[in-house]
């Protein structure tokens, strides 16, 4: 079995970088002939709520899906911190392409199975982080009953878009100095492998495929299992390739 892993792309507008990005890697022929297609969250920079603007606004994007999805492709979509409350839009989208057989595309907060004798936890990676109290705290916040009816019968896409539009900018500059020298990655890479271990000792599997941190990594543990993230999609312009069992990251360029 082949699968093909992204994660962290962090689309702001039609057009920009990692929008072609995210195209060129749903285009290519090597992530085409996987057998499963997973998008592990973040993959736009705000995208929340059912709002049916988001189809003329990354039309490019949801055009990709249509096209993968008519040609047999199996997706699997977990929300991330940047976009979440999204399963009524991918709802509304099946609603208006009958022709397209929704069970190709799957959502889910983790995605967990079982090929060649190995077991794979996917997921995107802020459910199984250590050491992070607030951004905890944030999280059952957002993804809690209230917000959800709020997300998702209340809160006006126009609202959305201009918090996206202000913070865009404050993020690119945030983002590109991030963790620019190995020792501001090390802390982050060293907690994401003790949470993989923990969540180890919790759910035995024989690898684990995240992102979240926004830093790459592939940790062979001493547990007996791997771990592997991207990292942020902008910067690494790579993605997850697991052939059989075997992981490698592959250049989308």
């Amino acid at each position: 079995m082949k699968l093909s892993a992204i994660s962290d792309v962090h689309i702001k507008s039609s057009g920009d970088q990692a929008e072609i990005l995210l195209l060129s890697f749903l285009r290519s022929p090597d992530v085409q002939s996987s057998d499963m297609i997973f998008l592990l969250g973040d993959i736009f920079d705000l995208m929340i709520g059912p709002h049916t603007q988001y189809f003329v606004r990354f039309q490019n994007y949801f055009k990709e899906i249509e096209s993968l999805i008519s040609s047999g492709k199996k997706i699997y979509y977990v929300e991330g911190n940047h976009d979440f409350h999204i399963r009524e839009l991918y709802r509304k989208f099946f609603k208006v392409h009958k022709n397209l057989d929704s069970s190709l595309f799957q959502m889910a907060s983790k995605f967990e199975f079982i090929d060649s004798g190995k077991k794979y936890y996917l997921c995107h990676g802020d459910d199984i982080e250590l050491n992070n109290p607030r951004y905890k705290i944030y999280k059952s916040i957002v993804t809690s009953s209230p917000l959800s009816f709020y997300a998702n019968k209340l809160m006006p896409h126009f609202l959305i878009k201009n918090i996206g539009e202000y913070s865009s900018n404050k993020s690119r500059k945030r983002n590109n100095k991030r963790y620019s020298q190995e020792s501001d990655l090390q802390p982050v890479k060293d907690n994401f492998r003790n949470s993989a271990e923990s969540l180890f000792k919790k759910t035995n599997f024989d690898i684990l495929v995240c992102g979240h941190s926004h830093v790459k990594d592939h940790y062979v543990s001493n547990l007996g299992f791997e771990y592997v993230n991207n990292g942020y999609a902008q910067h690494t312009q790579s993605y997850i390739s697991i052939v059989d069992g075997i992981i490698s990251f592959k250049p989308i360029f």
